[in-house]
């Protein structure tokens, strides 16, 4: 551009053929108005400046300058051919002398020289090697002392304003605009002490051959290119004193790597720019690469974690793809170098890279490592109490968006899967770095072409192969903590630096060999980074313009190309391990039975035992009583045929001592020894099950001294503690559902036991009864059994089959080994917590413990009770007018009742079939649940017969 104007400017003024190039010129005063080719120009003779170089000016012949051509000058020849020679002589002789008198230089053939059109290069140009022998047509090819000259006259006839202008060397003017650029001070430009800015020496300075203004253009770039690298230094400089993100140190090391090699490419390798416009040219270069970078420092939120620092250089790599290769290229490495410190975390969480520094453990509450944080989450139960658990969590927000959901939660669920291994499993394969190194895992990267994803495809197949191998190899060997081949950590390995245990000729040699390998000369590499080169070839101009329609994936495809198929791979083969030591060494399915058997009643053995020491009447009272000594028979709570409640602990301990062994070695006798004692039953039980008293609140404890009320009960529960292995399968959340099934279960175990009691109970009257009695009697029967039926087989019998069979399905999975294939279709360990939870989730909901279902279970409470009055109400009642008229009312109310009950249950079973095709949950779709709906069946136990719809006086 600069040479480009300036050669504008000095073409301006055409110097006639006649003037010497090499000499300068002077203007007379002259009229502004006329013409600057209309003044006169005086003889050196009469110019007093000695200044300027004399020159002789050539005045030609008016007369023979505007002189016509000859006619009929062939005419002449064609008659001198035809002469006699003598004739021809003399013709000749007047007509040379004629010629030189009279030479026409617009007819002279001799004039007409054919010159071959030469090709200009920048070769020439830089060498400024006028050709020999032509006089120059413009001013610009004059030299620069002609246009020099012209710039400094004072009348300034450019108008320019550059005749006081300074003019500075050329060669040190063009190294202080190349240090400008690169960000560095000079004798002409000094950097400001305050901002990261530049300020010039001299107001205005220019460089021979160039105007001011032409340079003001060009030293403009330069400043703005000076000015981006301050800012990009001072970026980097304050990354390393406060930023605490790796990702975001790892730009900072990029920039600072990218503005090296822009100087040492601009400094070392283009010395000195030649000329303005090569200065011009190579600062374009130098802006075109640090401009993209200093878009993006500035884009950058203050005090941004790794993820943003990945995720705003994803974002501008994405949105520079259909710009030029090298700009790609460029994008695509910084990419790569920004985020290796998240994917060197992201190996090591999912265990295909060594550990660093202090491992992550669930002791280390409050750290923190990329994704996963250590930390309590504290989980509150209905009746107010916390329950704490310490794990590890994912933290989402620390997870650049572009990495997809489900393979964010595989990374998680592998890592702590893997924890588990190595916390609980210590001498497994898969928790020791020998079979890290043989295996050699694939190195997660990013990949930009398909090439390169179809061989890391290959590659990670070949990891699996060989990590199978090492882990059947070693769990074959007997001693698990001997090392399989290829260990390189054993106890015998001696290092070659202990020199301890070799003798005087052992150490010689030795020291010998450390020796000669230290006078060795250092190995060169001359290896170039793929910086140096994108760089060395956009500051070169060898750089290609792409279209960005190569062949390549899109940029939304790339995380999933480059780090799916390594983080699925490790997942099966972590998930098939762990699924295999839950169910083998830490026995999950037993535990899982136990729950079955015991908090939802799975067990009759445990039922009818549990029934018996609670309301059987003919037990022996556990109660101490003053002046009545035991006769050491079976004693019971005896609920309903006592009015002191709630019992004693000691009567707890005796009442259900030995019902929790009994029942459990019944069903488990290699697993039980028919202990009796509490502490020898806490003993001997999975999760040390035994019972408990609930912590209740003032209000529940009110209602639990009444005996005749239906939360009499409510303060006994099951413990069960998870043992540390299933802690992520059965965890604090799951049992508090446990519980409230428990507890729903518990008063529906007392209701059983209350409407067969009925029978005796109007039995036992001497007198007639009311026809309301018998009614009473009969439809609270048929309704208890009715809910029993429906809570014991529909709502859990039911799912929990489907559960069984999943389990059994895992199970076969994980006994064939044989085929390799089938580890895709295998359940992670958190997914077999889902299903766990979703089967209570589905049981809660048919035993109406939902928080949605609150209205119908108090509606359902309400009918329990109204049984349990009217229990108490006959064994009480005496045989008046007024009791049978009482015993009339309670029945119409519990009829009521009943009523309303069957027509919530209908509009609810009416709404769960109309809303059910839009419901698609993990346990319906896995564990084969439908809803036809389920609260049908209850329907059609209770009121098979529309009698409960029918008016009835």
């Amino acid at each position: 551009m600069a040479g480009n104007n300036s050669d504008r400017e000095a073409d301006m003024f055409a110097i006639p053929e006649f003037w010497p190039s090499s000499k300068w010129l002077k203007e007379l005063p002259r009229d502004d108005s006329a013409p600057f080719f209309s003044t006169r120009i005086r003889r050196i003779s009469d110019v007093s400046d000695p200044n300027l170089a004399k020159f002789n000016l050539a005045t030609p012949s008016q007369d023979g300058f505007f002189k016509l051509p000859a006619i009929g000058k062939e005419n002449e020849e064609t008659t001198l051919s035809h002469a006699d020679p003598g004739e021809v002589e003399t013709q000749a002789a007047a007509s040379t002398t004629d010629s030189d008198t009279h030479s026409d230089i617009w007819m002279s053939r001799e004039s007409l020289v054919s010159n071959s059109t030469a090709l200009k290069t920048w070769q020439g140009f830089l060498q400024q090697t006028p050709a020999i022998g032509e006089a120059p047509l413009l001013l610009s090819e004059a030299g620069t002392g002609a246009y020099d000259a012209l710039l400094a006259w004072k009348d300034d006839p450019l108008n320019l304003g550059n005749a006081d202008t300074p003019v500075v060397d050329p060669n040190a003017y063009s190294a202080a605009l190349l240090a400008l650029a690169l960000g560095r001070e000079s004798v002409f430009f000094l950097k400001s002490e305050t901002h990261p800015t530049f300020r010039p020496a001299l107001p205005r300075i220019r460089a021979p051959g160039y105007s001011a203004n032409i340079l003001d253009g060009v030293q403009s770039q330069c400043l703005s290119s000076g000015e981006m690298t301050l800012k990009l230094n001072n970026f980097v400089q304050t990354v390393y004193k406060k930023h605490n993100s790796k990702c975001a140190v790892a730009l900072g090391s990029v920039i600072s790597e990218l503005v090296r090699v822009v100087q040492e490419n601009a400094i070392l390798d283009k010395r000195v720019p030649q000329s303005i416009l090569q200065l011009q040219s190579l600062v374009r270069g130098i802006t075109a690469i640090l401009s993209p970078f200093y878009k993006l420092i500035t884009s950058l939120p203050r005090n941004c974690g790794d993820e943003q620092v990945i995720t705003c250089v994803f974002d501008y790599a994405c949105s520079v793809d259909n710009g030029e290769q090298w700009l790609r290229e460029l994008m695509q490495e910084a990419l790569r170098k920004i985020s290796t410190p998240w994917i060197g975390f992201l190996e090591e969480w999912i265990g295909t890279k060594k550990e660093e520094g202090i491992p992550l453990a669930k002791t280390l509450v409050g750290q923190a490592k990329g994704f996963v944080q250590v930390e309590a989450e504290i989980t509150m139960d209905d009746l107010g109490q916390q329950i704490e658990e310490v794990d590890f969590r994912l933290k989402p927000e620390r997870v650049p968006h572009f990495i997809p959901d489900d393979i964010v939660h595989t990374m998680f669920e592998t890592g702590r899967n893997l924890r588990f291994i190595r916390s609980h499993h210590p001498a497994h394969p898969l928790a020791r770095s020998d079979i890290l190194s043989i295996s050699k895992p694939p190195r997660a990267d990013w990949l930009y072409d398909w090439d390169s994803i179809l061989q890391l495809e290959s590659r990670v197949e070949e990891y699996r192969d060989r990590l199978l191998d090492s882990i059947k190899m070693a769990s074959d060997i007997h001693n698990p903590s001997q090392h399989v081949i290829g260990c390189s950590d054993g106890a015998n390995t001696t290092s070659p630096l202990n020199l301890f245990t070799f003798g005087t000729s052992g150490i010689e040699e030795r020291l010998l060999a450390s020796i000669e390998h230290l006078n060795a000369p250092i190995v060169s590499r001359d290896s170039v980074s793929p910086f140096d080169r994108i760089i060395r070839e956009r500051l070169g101009n060898q750089r290609q313009v792409g279209s960005g329609l190569q062949s390549t994936p899109h940029w939304s495809l790339l995380p999933i190309l480059s780090f799916g198929s390594i983080v699925s791979t490790q997942a099966q083969v972590v998930n098939r391990e762990t699924l295999t030591l839950l169910f083998s060494k830490h026995d999950l399915r037993g535990h899982l039975k136990l729950q079955r058997d015991f908090q939802l009643l799975g067990n009759g053995m445990f039922c009818s035992r549990l029934s018996n020491a609670l309301f059987d009447p003919d037990l022996e009272i556990a109660e101490r009583q003053q002046g009545v000594a035991r006769q050491g028979g079976i004693m019971g709570l005896r609920l309903g045929a006592r009015d002191t409640w709630p019992p004693a602990s000691s009567e707890l301990r005796l009442a259900l001592m030995g019902v929790l062994s009994e029942s459990f070695s019944a069903l488990n006798p290699s697993s039980a020894n028919g202990a009796t004692s509490i502490s020898k039953e806490t003993q001997d039980l999975p999760g040390d099950l035994s019972f408990t008293v609930r912590d209740l609140s003032e209000e529940e404890i009110t209602k639990c001294v009444n005996p005749n009320s239906l939360e009499a009960l409510d303060f006994l529960r099951l413990s069960y503690t998870t043992p540390p292995e299933l802690s992520f399968i059965i965890t604090p959340m799951i049992l508090l559902q446990y519980d409230r099934i428990f507890k729903l279960m518990l008063r529906l175990l007392r209701m059983s036991y209350v409407v067969n009691s009925l029978w005796r109970l109007l039995s036992s009257r001497v007198y007639f009864m009311h026809n309301a009695a018998y009614r009473f009697v009969r439809e609270a029967r048929h309704f208890v059994c009715s809910i029993e039926s429906y809570f014991l087989d529909t709502g859990i019998s039911s799912a929990w089959s489907s559960f069984e069979a999943k389990l059994d399905k895992i199970q076969a999975l994980l006994n064939n080994d044989a085929d390799r294939k089938s580890y895709e279709k295998l359940e992670s360990p958190e997914q077999l917590r889902e299903f766990h939870s979703d089967v209570l989730q589905r049981i809660m909901t048919a035993l109406f413990l939902r928080k949605r279902q609150e209205p119908i279970l108090k509606l359902l409470e309400e009918i329990f009770t109204s049984i349990i009055q009217f229990s108490y109400h006959l064994r009480t009642q005496g045989d008046t007018e007024d009791d049978d008229r009482q015993t009339a009312e309670m029945y119409s109310r519990f009829k009521k009742k009943v009523q309303v009950f069957i027509t919530v249950c209908r509009g609810l079973a009416e709404k769960s079939r109309a809303t059910q095709p839009q419901k698609d949950s993990i346990g319906s779709k896995h564990l084969g649940f439908g809803d036809d709906s389920s609260l049908s069946q209850l329907l059609l136990k209770l009121d098979i017969s529309d009698y409960y719809v029918k008016r009835h006086s």
